[in-house]
């Protein structure tokens, strides 16, 4: 019996030391928590913990490991959304008489090639990684710069990872031409990043998301990078059925708004069948081909080289790209 007393104080003790040695984790995993009763009790379980943990500089070895891996803003909780252009103005009503309108001279497209090539950066959710490596495969006059994907990420919950601030630093030291994102399929959350907003589809988690999709999109077209933003694919099973379509009207309304520096990929209608259906099989240069993963919402590799390819369609309305 007493052995067995001993067994347990052993364990108790080494489970309180692997919580010390975790607590940064432990933090941010109650941070990025639903709102509700469990996350109000892990935070304040965690708190001291990380205070008792700090205090006995027993955080330095997991910083260490996580700085020796390159993951060393892993415990960070970062949820400003970085936007640093102010919201655009409101056109005042004119007050003189409009001049005649003349068509606006052609531009010429930016001449790309493999000696000269488009710089591409492909980042979002886990739906972003099978086109871009997909993209990564066309090669020749597109040249990718990165692929980051970042499975349950997203715009809305920034505790969880800040793709905000992740935007900022890219730019300057991957110099994309263009930024192809894949956002929204984790994004149906009533809790966006230290705010709550009104229920998920809501006209005002509507307008935020809205504000968050436009000002990225706006930051990035201030450096001169145009902005591809990837739709969510038709689903299989009622769930994402419903989400998805409000993330994708947002993205097309932003991308249509800001034609002349941003496009939108419907790969909705891309992946469906004849009749407007989820379908995992298309036909492809008329063989049948297995586009979706058996989750019903993921790609596989031939449906990431279908969604590439239509990027690259949409890009050459923009770029001449050549051998």
């Amino acid at each position: 019996m007493i052995n067995a007393y001993k067994g347990i104080v052993v364990l108790a003790l080494a489970l309180l030391l692997a919580a010390l040695l975790q607590a940064e984790g432990l933090r941010k995993q109650a941070e990025i928590q639903p709102a509700g009763f469990q996350r109000d009790v892990a935070l304040r379980v965690t708190k001291p913990l990380v205070t008792f943990s700090r205090a006995l500089h027993l955080t330095t070895p997991r910083h260490e490991l996580q700085v020796a891996i390159g993951r060393e803003n892993e415990d960070r909780i970062d949820t400003q959304v970085h936007l640093n252009l102010p919201p655009p103005a409101t056109a005042p009503p004119a007050t003189t008489k409009p001049k005649p309108h003349r068509p606006p001279a052609k531009p010429v497209k930016p001449l790309f090639t493999s000696a000269h090539p488009l710089r591409v950066w492909v980042a979002g959710d886990s739906l972003a990684q099978v086109p871009g490596d997909a993209l990564e495969r066309i090669g020749g006059a597109v040249d990718v710069v990165g692929v980051e994907s970042r499975l349950s990420t997203g715009l809305a919950r920034t505790d969880l990872y800040n793709w905000f601030t992740r935007i900022q630093q890219a730019p300057r030291r991957l110099h994309p031409d263009v930024v192809v994102f894949s956002f929204g399929a984790d994004d149906a959350h009533d809790y966006m990043g230290g705010a709550h907003v009104g229920p998920f589809g809501s006209p005002s988690w509507n307008a935020e998301y809205r504000r968050r999709v436009d000002g990225v999109t706006r930051e990035l077209n201030a450096e001169g990078i145009y902005v591809v933003w990837l739709g969510l694919p038709i689903p299989d099973g009622p769930g994402f059925k419903k989400s998805f379509p409000v993330v994708n009207r947002i993205l097309e309304s932003v991308a249509r708004k800001r034609s002349d520096d941003a496009t939108f990929v419907d790969t909705w209608h891309l992946l469906d069948d004849f009749h407007g259906r989820y379908t995992a099989y298309l036909r492809v240069h008329g063989k049948l081909t297995q586009i979706r993963l058996p989750d019903g919402v993921h790609y596989t590799q031939a449906g990431g080289d279908l969604i590439a390819a239509q990027v690259v369609a949409q890009l050459r309305d923009r770029y001449r790209l050549g051998t």
